[in-house]
């Protein structure tokens, strides 16, 4: 939902960064081991997490996950509008900017094959780790440290980036090494998943409840420089090897080329959604003009989604394309909402006029602990639900909410009495619940289509395109608010520019319900608990691509190419 900035970033940043190695791993595991660890103490689950994995990567989690990806990216990400705000950027520009700062995640299954099939002195991780920080490092200190006046707004959004960049690269190399380790000792596996999750959940939470503090006071380029610390500190365990990362011999650097090689038709995509980004990446950053970013942006969403499409099998296929063009169906308008939402009485007169503190780390805090709620009632009353029913509700459910949001945009809510801090915090709490109910039952259907073998590759290449359609969405809600002349940017008396606002928020509410239509051709109905793909299958059997290629057998040296009568049935 655009219509939530920070505050809303805490559900959004789920998405952004759902690429999760072990959630399809452990679909595969041993179910009870679950149940098991919610009956230890912190206490014991720790100790018998050290003596399973070791303190040295209990330590590496504790850095790269709760400490870059809980606080570093929930403190950068909840000072980046603010930052804008300093240089006059328009509302239409800034939520294209953010979309550049965040696409890194869309990337990490291009990180991943380059660390993959390019070890550095047989070192897979390690090496990529200490150079994305590196320049993380000298990223984050130019745009906390070197003065406004000699930083152009097009150089701040490139450090975001490159910032952005170490987090993903280092977010997806421990959990690669972690889902390593669950491997070989699965029966500990969801207490390590509790350990990472908990630990990045309150890193995000401490992070959002301090940076109002930190903007309010210092401004928000001080944020960068404070994150300059996390950025190099990472170093420190990654130089002393507490990933305990065994170089690889130049056979094994070969076999592992071999084996990649096999998966032509992924490899394929892996290189496609990285261009695409990149694509993306260079159009936002150089391109003022909306119509264009609007153009390029879904040219590439049409070539990526026709050939995920193409190439995968059918059931995976169809599952991509609705989570794809529903994403890119819920159009962000947040760039003109911020600017509605804390603009002071000179600049919008008669605006909600949220304080920084409030905006940025009050519904920040409130949203994210509401997101636990959504998660725990998930947890009790919904996983037993079929995926079209949830979808249809969770979808309604949003709907609703952001139809409500529209009497703060017309400010009917001050006619009926509703002050506009109370009407925020229900929608906006309620959006954060309902959008974990939505959110979940998708990261379990991606689960289970991932099939065996390849669980890393094709959960990471769906999240990717997910987070592609996220950015999308960005550059088409940047045109509908230029469209609508929508474009605030923090100057003097600018109250003309929200009152085409509640038409983007409408536009916003309504859009994503259009694609229900599409639920029962593209997504099966199936209980979550279902298994939807037989055992040996995997990731390209069946697709388009095989059967106009008429390849019906699989390949004798391991290539997954399945017969034309294997394609799935989604119904």
């Amino acid at each position: 939902d655009g219509s939530a900035d920070p505050a809303v970033a805490q559900s959004v940043a789920m998405q952004e960064h759902c690429a999760e190695v072990p959630g399809p791993l452990l679909m595969n595991e041993d179910k009870s081991s679950a149940s098991r660890c919610s009956e230890l103490s912190l206490v014991e689950m720790f100790r018998q997490l050290q003596k399973a994995y070791g303190w040295r990567l209990l330590g590496m989690l504790a850095m790269g996950q709760w400490m870059m990806k809980g606080f570093s990216w929930g403190f950068c990400m909840s000072a980046v509008d603010f930052l804008f705000r300093e240089y006059g950027v328009t509302g239409p520009k800034l939520q294209v900017y953010r979309a550049v700062v965040g696409l890194p995640w869309a990337m990490k299954p291009l990180f991943g094959l380059v660390s993959d099939i390019l070890p550095i002195a047989g070192y897979r991780k390690a090496p990529y780790i200490i150079a994305a920080s590196l320049v993380a490092v000298v990223a984050n200190a130019t745009v906390g440290i070197m003065p406004q006046e000699v930083l152009p707004v097009r150089l701040v959004v490139a450090c975001l980036f490159l910032g952005c960049m170490q987090i993903s690269v280092v977010d997806l190399l421990t959990e690669a090494r972690y889902a390593e380790k669950i491997r070989e000792q699965p029966e500990h596996g969801p207490n390590l998943l509790t350990y990472v999750w908990a630990g990045i959940t309150m890193g995000n939470l401490f992070a959002t409840a301090l940076v109002g503090f930190v903007i309010d006071t210092f401004g928000p380029q001080t944020v960068y420089a404070i994150v300059v610390i996390p950025a190099a500190l990472v170093l420190i365990p990654t130089c002393l090897n507490w990933l305990e990362e065994v170089p690889l011999t130049t056979k094994e650097v070969s076999m592992q080329r071999s084996k990649l090689w096999e998966q032509r038709e992924l490899l394929f995509l892996v290189v496609l959604t990285g261009v695409a980004t990149l694509v993306l990446v260079c159009v936002g950053l150089l391109q003022d003009n909306m119509l264009i970013n609007l153009i390029v942006a879904l040219t590439t969403a049409a070539v990526v989604i026709t050939a995920f499409s193409v190439l995968l099998r059918p059931v995976i296929g169809l599952m991509n394309c609705f989570f794809f063009i529903q994403t890119c169906c819920v159009v962000d308008i947040s760039g003109a909402s911020f600017y509605f939402f804390t603009d002071d009485r000179t600049q919008h007169p008669e605006g909600p006029h949220f304080s920084k503190l409030f905006f940025a780390s009050g519904l920040g805090v409130f949203v994210g602990l509401l997101n636990l709620g959504g998660m725990w009632t998930y947890n009790r009353f919904m996983q037993h639900w079929r995926y079209r029913s949830l979808f249809t509700f969770a979808n309604l459910l949003i709907c609703g909410i952001n139809l409500a949001a529209l009497l703060v945009y017309t400010r009917t809510n001050k006619h009926l009495g509703i002050p506009d801090t109370f009407f925020v915090l229900g929608t906006w709490g309620a959006w954060g619940v309902v959008h974990v109910w939505m959110w979940l039952p998708g990261v379990v259907l991606m689960s289970h289509l991932c099939p065996k073998g390849t669980e890393a590759t094709m959960y990471a290449l769906l999240a990717g395109c997910h987070n592609l359609g996220l950015s999308t969405a960005s550059y088409i809600g940047g045109y509908l608010l230029e469209a609508l002349h929508v474009a605030p940017s923090g100057a003097t008396n600018e109250s003309e520019q929200f009152e085409n606002l509640w038409l983007a928020a409408f536009v916003q509410a309504i859009a994503p319900v259009a694609t229900l239509a599409l639920l029962p051709w593209m997504i099966p109905n199936a209980l979550q608990t279902e298994t939807l793909l037989e055992a040996g299958s995997c990731a390209v059997a069946g697709s388009p691509w095989q059967r106009f290629c008429g390849k019906r057998a699989a390949s004798s040296n391991g290539a997954c190419y399945g017969s034309v009568g294997s394609a799935d049935s989604v119904a």
